[in-house]
Protein backbone atom coordinates (compact mmCIF):
# COMPACT_ATOMS: atom_id res chain seq x y z
CA UNK A 1 0.00 0.00 0.00
CA UNK A 2 1.01 3.76 -0.70
CA UNK A 3 2.66 5.70 1.98
CA UNK A 4 0.71 8.33 3.77
CA UNK A 5 1.21 10.62 6.30
CA UNK A 6 1.02 9.86 9.90
CA UNK A 7 -2.01 11.10 11.64
CA UNK A 8 -2.66 10.72 15.14
CA UNK A 9 -6.14 12.28 16.31
CA UNK A 10 -6.47 13.29 19.54
CA UNK A 11 -8.52 11.62 21.44
CA UNK A 12 -10.52 11.81 24.75
CA UNK A 13 -9.37 8.62 26.90
CA UNK A 14 -10.50 7.21 30.22
CA UNK A 15 -8.60 4.94 31.69
CA UNK A 16 -6.04 3.89 34.78
CA UNK A 17 -2.72 4.21 32.82
CA UNK A 18 -0.32 1.84 32.65
CA UNK A 19 -2.52 -0.77 31.57
CA UNK A 20 -1.31 -4.39 30.12
CA UNK A 21 -4.66 -5.30 28.46
CA UNK A 22 -5.25 -9.15 27.74
CA UNK A 23 -7.95 -10.14 25.41
CA UNK A 24 -9.16 -13.51 24.06
CA UNK A 25 -8.00 -14.87 20.81
CA UNK A 26 -10.72 -16.42 19.00
CA UNK A 27 -10.36 -19.20 16.42
CA UNK A 28 -13.30 -19.38 13.65
CA UNK A 29 -13.00 -21.26 10.34
CA UNK A 30 -9.09 -20.46 10.40
CA UNK A 31 -9.69 -16.97 11.42
CA UNK A 32 -8.14 -15.69 14.68
CA UNK A 33 -10.05 -12.74 16.45
CA UNK A 34 -10.66 -10.27 19.31
CA UNK A 35 -13.03 -8.67 20.51
CA UNK A 36 -13.60 -4.79 21.16
CA UNK A 37 -16.33 -2.82 21.66
CA UNK A 38 -17.31 -0.10 19.18
CA UNK A 39 -19.76 3.15 19.81
CA UNK A 40 -22.24 4.10 22.56
CA UNK A 41 -23.85 2.08 22.84
CA UNK A 42 -21.15 -0.28 22.11
CA UNK A 43 -21.30 -3.25 20.13
CA UNK A 44 -19.15 -5.97 20.23
CA UNK A 45 -17.19 -6.87 16.89
CA UNK A 46 -14.72 -9.71 16.40
CA UNK A 47 -11.46 -8.50 14.47
CA UNK A 48 -8.92 -10.22 12.85
CA UNK A 49 -5.41 -9.26 13.97
CA UNK A 50 -3.20 -8.23 11.11
CA UNK A 51 0.61 -7.50 11.41
CA UNK A 52 0.30 -6.68 7.84
CA UNK A 53 -1.47 -3.62 7.65
CA UNK A 54 -2.99 -0.41 9.74
CA UNK A 55 -6.62 0.37 9.63
CA UNK A 56 -9.12 -1.02 12.07
CA UNK A 57 -12.30 -1.19 9.63
CA UNK A 58 -15.97 -2.58 10.23
CA UNK A 59 -18.35 -3.41 7.83
CA UNK A 60 -21.36 -1.03 7.40
CA UNK A 61 -24.91 -1.58 7.93
CA UNK A 62 -26.19 -0.59 5.00
CA UNK A 63 -23.64 -2.50 3.48
CA UNK A 64 -25.52 -5.82 1.97
CA UNK A 65 -25.17 -6.32 -2.42
CA UNK A 66 -21.67 -4.96 -2.06
CA UNK A 67 -20.76 -6.44 0.94
CA UNK A 68 -21.11 -10.64 -0.02
CA UNK A 69 -20.79 -13.00 2.98
CA UNK A 70 -20.40 -16.53 2.09
CA UNK A 71 -18.18 -17.25 5.31
CA UNK A 72 -21.52 -18.87 7.06
CA UNK A 73 -20.74 -17.15 9.74
CA UNK A 74 -22.98 -13.45 10.97
CA UNK A 75 -21.20 -10.90 10.74
CA UNK A 76 -21.80 -7.59 13.41
CA UNK A 77 -22.37 -4.19 11.22
CA UNK A 78 -21.42 -0.75 12.20
CA UNK A 79 -24.14 2.23 12.70
CA UNK A 80 -23.05 5.38 13.49
CA UNK A 81 -23.65 5.79 17.63
CA UNK A 82 -24.33 8.45 19.64
CA UNK A 83 -21.28 9.52 19.86
CA UNK A 84 -19.85 8.74 16.27
CA UNK A 85 -18.63 10.88 13.91
CA UNK A 86 -18.31 10.62 10.29
CA UNK A 87 -15.36 12.33 9.02
CA UNK A 88 -16.37 12.17 5.31
CA UNK A 89 -13.57 11.35 4.06
CA UNK A 90 -13.38 8.45 1.58
CA UNK A 91 -10.53 5.61 0.71
CA UNK A 92 -10.20 2.20 -0.30
CA UNK A 93 -7.17 -0.67 0.58
CA UNK A 94 -5.89 -3.18 -2.01
CA UNK A 95 -4.94 -6.05 -0.07
CA UNK A 96 -3.70 -9.77 -1.36
CA UNK A 97 -6.76 -11.00 -0.34
CA UNK A 98 -9.69 -8.50 -1.30
CA UNK A 99 -10.44 -4.86 -1.44
CA UNK A 100 -12.64 -2.71 0.73
CA UNK A 101 -13.26 0.70 0.32
CA UNK A 102 -15.59 3.14 2.70
CA UNK A 103 -15.68 6.58 4.27
CA UNK A 104 -13.62 7.20 7.35
CA UNK A 105 -15.22 8.01 11.46
CA UNK A 106 -14.48 7.88 14.71
CA UNK A 107 -15.84 6.32 17.65
CA UNK A 108 -15.69 5.86 21.53
CA UNK A 109 -13.49 2.09 21.92
CA UNK A 110 -14.18 -0.19 24.58
CA UNK A 111 -11.63 -3.05 25.63
CA UNK A 112 -13.78 -5.54 27.15
CA UNK A 113 -13.59 -6.52 30.44
CA UNK A 114 -11.30 -3.30 30.96
CA UNK A 115 -12.22 0.26 31.93
CA UNK A 116 -10.49 1.49 29.29
CA UNK A 117 -11.97 3.47 26.74
CA UNK A 118 -10.99 6.23 24.08
CA UNK A 119 -11.49 7.77 20.89
CA UNK A 120 -10.31 5.80 17.79
CA UNK A 121 -10.65 6.41 14.19
CA UNK A 122 -11.56 3.52 11.51
CA UNK A 123 -13.03 2.96 8.29
CA UNK A 124 -16.47 2.36 8.01
CA UNK A 125 -16.70 -0.42 4.46
CA UNK A 126 -19.46 0.58 2.32
CA UNK A 127 -17.97 -1.98 -0.69
CA UNK A 128 -15.92 -5.21 0.08
CA UNK A 129 -14.91 -8.21 -1.48
CA UNK A 130 -13.64 -10.11 1.90
CA UNK A 131 -16.62 -12.37 1.07
CA UNK A 132 -15.37 -15.34 2.68
CA UNK A 133 -13.76 -13.12 6.25
CA UNK A 134 -15.36 -15.17 9.22
CA UNK A 135 -14.93 -12.02 11.21
CA UNK A 136 -16.66 -8.45 11.28
CA UNK A 137 -13.70 -6.87 10.47
CA UNK A 138 -10.29 -6.23 10.24
CA UNK A 139 -7.88 -4.40 13.55
CA UNK A 140 -4.15 -3.47 11.72
CA UNK A 141 -1.30 -3.16 13.47
CA UNK A 142 1.39 -1.95 11.09
CA UNK A 143 2.43 1.34 10.95
CA UNK A 144 -0.06 4.34 10.51
CA UNK A 145 1.59 6.10 7.91
CA UNK A 146 0.00 3.46 5.42
CA UNK A 147 -3.36 3.38 6.96
CA UNK A 148 -6.83 4.23 5.64
CA UNK A 149 -7.00 8.30 5.55
CA UNK A 150 -7.70 10.16 8.25
CA UNK A 151 -6.82 7.21 10.85
CA UNK A 152 -4.15 5.60 12.80
CA UNK A 153 -3.69 2.48 13.82
CA UNK A 154 -5.56 0.90 17.35
CA UNK A 155 -2.20 0.42 18.78
CA UNK A 156 -0.65 3.42 18.29
CA UNK A 157 -3.43 5.43 18.95
CA UNK A 158 -3.45 3.46 22.76
CA UNK A 159 0.34 4.31 23.22
CA UNK A 160 -0.17 7.96 22.01
CA UNK A 161 -3.26 7.95 24.28
CA UNK A 162 -0.70 7.24 27.29
CA UNK A 163 -2.80 3.85 28.17
CA UNK A 164 -0.15 1.29 27.67
CA UNK A 165 1.92 0.27 30.74
CA UNK A 166 5.08 -0.73 27.66
CA UNK A 167 5.07 0.18 23.84
CA UNK A 168 4.68 -3.34 22.79
CA UNK A 169 2.03 -5.86 21.68
CA UNK A 170 2.36 -9.52 22.25
CA UNK A 171 0.56 -12.63 21.13
CA UNK A 172 -0.22 -16.66 21.71
CA UNK A 173 -2.23 -17.27 19.08
CA UNK A 174 -3.77 -20.39 21.32
CA UNK A 175 -3.82 -23.86 20.74
CA UNK A 176 -6.90 -24.03 18.54
CA UNK A 177 -6.53 -25.18 15.12
CA UNK A 178 -9.39 -25.35 12.57
CA UNK A 179 -10.25 -28.65 10.71
CA UNK A 180 -12.72 -29.86 8.59
CA UNK A 181 -14.68 -31.82 11.17
CA UNK A 182 -13.89 -28.79 13.72
CA UNK A 183 -13.57 -25.30 12.15
CA UNK A 184 -14.33 -23.52 15.40
CA UNK A 185 -12.26 -25.19 17.86
CA UNK A 186 -12.06 -24.09 21.41
CA UNK A 187 -8.99 -21.79 21.71
CA UNK A 188 -6.59 -20.45 24.52
CA UNK A 189 -5.25 -17.89 23.04
CA UNK A 190 -4.24 -14.55 24.63
CA UNK A 191 -3.63 -11.42 22.79
CA UNK A 192 -2.19 -8.75 24.77
CA UNK A 193 -1.43 -4.77 24.29
CA UNK A 194 0.77 -3.10 26.79
CA UNK A 195 2.88 -6.13 28.01
CA UNK A 196 3.78 -9.31 27.03
CA UNK A 197 3.68 -12.49 28.95
CA UNK A 198 6.43 -14.72 27.77
CA UNK A 199 7.13 -16.26 31.59
CA UNK A 200 4.26 -18.06 31.12
CA UNK A 201 3.72 -19.32 27.40
CA UNK A 202 7.66 -19.51 26.37
CA UNK A 203 9.83 -22.49 26.50
CA UNK A 204 12.87 -20.19 26.09
CA UNK A 205 14.40 -16.82 25.27
CA UNK A 206 13.00 -14.67 23.15
CA UNK A 207 15.18 -14.22 19.77
CA UNK A 208 15.17 -10.52 19.05
CA UNK A 209 15.03 -9.17 15.31
CA UNK A 210 15.52 -5.38 14.62
CA UNK A 211 12.81 -4.55 11.87
CA UNK A 212 13.54 -2.36 9.10
CA UNK A 213 13.07 1.05 8.79
CA UNK A 214 11.45 3.82 7.72
CA UNK A 215 8.36 1.25 9.61
CA UNK A 216 5.47 0.27 7.22
CA UNK A 217 5.16 -3.34 7.94
CA UNK A 218 7.43 -5.88 10.19
CA UNK A 219 9.67 -7.02 7.83
CA UNK A 220 13.49 -7.63 8.18
CA UNK A 221 16.34 -9.64 5.94
CA UNK A 222 16.25 -12.97 5.27
CA UNK A 223 19.80 -14.44 5.59
CA UNK A 224 19.05 -17.93 4.59
CA UNK A 225 16.47 -21.15 4.16
CA UNK A 226 17.77 -24.81 4.99
CA UNK A 227 16.02 -28.36 4.73
CA UNK A 228 17.02 -30.90 7.27
CA UNK A 229 16.33 -34.61 7.23
CA UNK A 230 16.57 -37.54 8.99
CA UNK A 231 16.76 -41.59 7.52
CA UNK A 232 18.14 -44.61 8.37
CA UNK A 233 20.01 -42.35 11.56
CA UNK A 234 21.81 -40.34 9.84
CA UNK A 235 21.10 -36.77 9.30
CA UNK A 236 21.43 -34.68 6.05
CA UNK A 237 21.53 -30.95 5.39
CA UNK A 238 20.63 -29.20 2.10
CA UNK A 239 22.76 -26.08 0.71
CA UNK A 240 21.48 -22.76 2.08
CA UNK A 241 19.15 -21.07 -0.17
CA UNK A 242 19.22 -16.86 0.26
CA UNK A 243 17.50 -14.88 -2.67
CA UNK A 244 18.46 -12.05 -0.41
CA UNK A 245 14.89 -10.68 0.16
CA UNK A 246 12.97 -9.55 3.47
CA UNK A 247 10.70 -11.65 5.38
CA UNK A 248 8.03 -10.26 6.43
CA UNK A 249 5.77 -10.85 9.64
CA UNK A 250 2.15 -10.88 8.63
CA UNK A 251 -0.69 -12.58 11.06
CA UNK A 252 -3.29 -11.55 7.89
CA UNK A 253 -2.01 -14.33 6.12
CA UNK A 254 -2.03 -17.98 6.68
CA UNK A 255 0.84 -19.80 4.63
CA UNK A 256 3.93 -19.17 3.76
CA UNK A 257 4.60 -17.31 0.67
CA UNK A 258 7.52 -17.82 -1.03
CA UNK A 259 9.11 -15.97 -4.70
CA UNK A 260 7.84 -17.93 -7.74
CA UNK A 261 11.03 -18.36 -9.21
CA UNK A 262 12.27 -19.91 -5.85
CA UNK A 263 9.26 -21.90 -5.24
CA UNK A 264 10.48 -24.80 -6.74
CA UNK A 265 13.57 -25.36 -5.13
CA UNK A 266 12.00 -24.65 -1.59
CA UNK A 267 9.64 -27.66 -2.30
CA UNK A 268 13.45 -29.68 -2.89
CA UNK A 269 13.48 -29.25 0.56
CA UNK A 270 10.78 -31.19 1.55
CA UNK A 271 8.86 -34.42 0.79
CA UNK A 272 7.09 -33.31 -1.66
CA UNK A 273 7.83 -31.64 -5.31
CA UNK A 274 6.17 -28.20 -6.41
CA UNK A 275 5.24 -30.33 -10.21
CA UNK A 276 2.94 -32.32 -7.95
CA UNK A 277 1.40 -29.71 -6.05
CA UNK A 278 0.87 -27.33 -8.95
CA UNK A 279 -0.84 -30.44 -10.19
CA UNK A 280 -3.52 -30.56 -7.76
CA UNK A 281 -1.48 -33.19 -5.72
CA UNK A 282 -2.71 -33.13 -1.94
CA UNK A 283 0.05 -33.72 0.28
CA UNK A 284 -1.08 -36.25 3.38
CA UNK A 285 -0.66 -34.97 7.11
CA UNK A 286 1.19 -37.85 7.86
CA UNK A 287 3.87 -36.91 5.64
CA UNK A 288 4.24 -34.01 7.73
CA UNK A 289 6.18 -35.36 10.35
CA UNK A 290 9.70 -34.96 12.84
CA UNK A 291 12.02 -36.58 10.34
CA UNK A 292 12.57 -33.23 8.13
CA UNK A 293 12.70 -29.60 9.38
CA UNK A 294 13.33 -26.39 7.71
CA UNK A 295 15.38 -23.41 9.10
CA UNK A 296 14.83 -19.72 8.38
CA UNK A 297 17.65 -17.17 9.25
CA UNK A 298 16.54 -14.07 9.39
CA UNK A 299 17.72 -10.41 10.91
CA UNK A 300 20.16 -8.03 10.30
CA UNK A 301 23.76 -9.34 9.16
CA UNK A 302 26.17 -10.48 11.67
CA UNK A 303 22.96 -11.01 14.35
CA UNK A 304 20.94 -13.26 12.82
CA UNK A 305 18.54 -15.56 14.62
CA UNK A 306 17.32 -19.41 13.28
CA UNK A 307 14.02 -20.79 13.66
CA UNK A 308 13.45 -24.56 12.87
CA UNK A 309 10.45 -26.08 12.39
CA UNK A 310 9.67 -29.52 12.09
CA UNK A 311 7.46 -30.98 9.59
CA UNK A 312 5.04 -31.84 11.46
CA UNK A 313 4.97 -28.23 13.06
CA UNK A 314 4.14 -27.07 9.30
CA UNK A 315 1.20 -29.11 9.13
CA UNK A 316 -2.40 -27.39 8.45
CA UNK A 317 -5.31 -30.16 8.44
CA UNK A 318 -8.16 -29.43 6.09
CA UNK A 319 -7.31 -29.65 2.59
CA UNK A 320 -10.83 -31.17 1.77
CA UNK A 321 -10.28 -33.37 4.39
CA UNK A 322 -8.57 -33.81 7.96
CA UNK A 323 -5.97 -36.50 5.78
CA UNK A 324 -4.85 -34.56 4.04
CA UNK A 325 -2.64 -30.81 4.39
CA UNK A 326 -2.51 -27.83 2.89
CA UNK A 327 0.99 -27.61 0.88
CA UNK A 328 3.55 -25.57 3.52
CA UNK A 329 4.27 -22.87 0.62
CA UNK A 330 2.84 -20.99 -1.63
CA UNK A 331 4.13 -18.61 -4.62
CA UNK A 332 3.89 -15.29 -5.07
CA UNK A 333 5.21 -12.28 -7.51
CA UNK A 334 7.61 -10.75 -4.81
CA UNK A 335 11.26 -11.23 -3.83
CA UNK A 336 10.34 -11.16 -0.46
CA UNK A 337 9.16 -13.79 2.01
CA UNK A 338 5.91 -14.16 3.89
CA UNK A 339 5.54 -15.43 7.15
CA UNK A 340 2.17 -16.21 8.16
CA UNK A 341 0.22 -16.88 11.13
CA UNK A 342 0.36 -20.57 10.84
CA UNK A 343 4.45 -20.48 10.99
CA UNK A 344 4.68 -17.74 13.78
CA UNK A 345 1.64 -20.15 15.94
CA UNK A 346 4.31 -22.18 17.07
CA UNK A 347 6.02 -19.23 18.64
CA UNK A 348 5.57 -16.36 21.41
CA UNK A 349 5.58 -13.50 19.69
CA UNK A 350 6.38 -10.18 20.84
CA UNK A 351 6.46 -6.96 18.93
CA UNK A 352 8.40 -3.69 20.43
CA UNK A 353 8.29 -0.53 19.10
CA UNK A 354 11.02 0.76 22.10
CA UNK A 355 9.43 4.10 22.26
CA UNK A 356 5.84 5.52 23.03
CA UNK A 357 7.56 8.57 20.79
CA UNK A 358 6.89 7.78 16.84
CA UNK A 359 10.25 9.39 16.16
CA UNK A 360 12.13 7.75 18.41
CA UNK A 361 10.35 3.75 17.69
CA UNK A 362 12.91 1.29 17.57
CA UNK A 363 11.28 -1.55 16.43
CA UNK A 364 12.08 -5.18 17.33
CA UNK A 365 10.02 -8.46 16.86
CA UNK A 366 11.20 -11.70 19.60
CA UNK A 367 10.02 -15.02 19.00
CA UNK A 368 10.61 -17.68 21.56
CA UNK A 369 9.44 -21.38 21.00
CA UNK A 370 6.45 -22.09 23.08
CA UNK A 371 6.24 -24.15 26.15
CA UNK A 372 4.96 -28.09 24.87
CA UNK A 373 1.70 -27.82 26.90
CA UNK A 374 1.19 -24.79 24.70
CA UNK A 375 2.14 -26.09 21.31
CA UNK A 376 -0.84 -26.03 18.54
CA UNK A 377 -2.95 -29.42 18.74
CA UNK A 378 -5.27 -30.40 16.08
Amino acid sequence: MASKTLLLIPALATAVLGNVLDLDIKVRNGYRTIEIDLGTPGGPFDLMYDTGSSTLWVLDSNCTDDCVNVSGYSRHSYNLTSTGVDLGIKDSIDYSGGTVSGFTATDILTVPNTDVSYRQSFAVITDSTWAALAADGFIGLASSTIAFKNTTSAFEQMMQDGLLDEPRFALYAGSGVSTTSNPDPENNGVFTFGGSHEDIYAGGDLQWMTMLSPFEIYKTNLLGIQGHNTSNGESMSSEVLNWYGQVIFDTGASAISIPSDQIEAMYALTPFSYADISSGYRPLCSDFNDTWSISFSMGFYGEGVTFNLTGDQLAVPGYQDDDHCFPPFNPWDSYNTIIGQHWLSNFYAVFDFGSFDPETYDIRVGLAPLKKEYLPRA
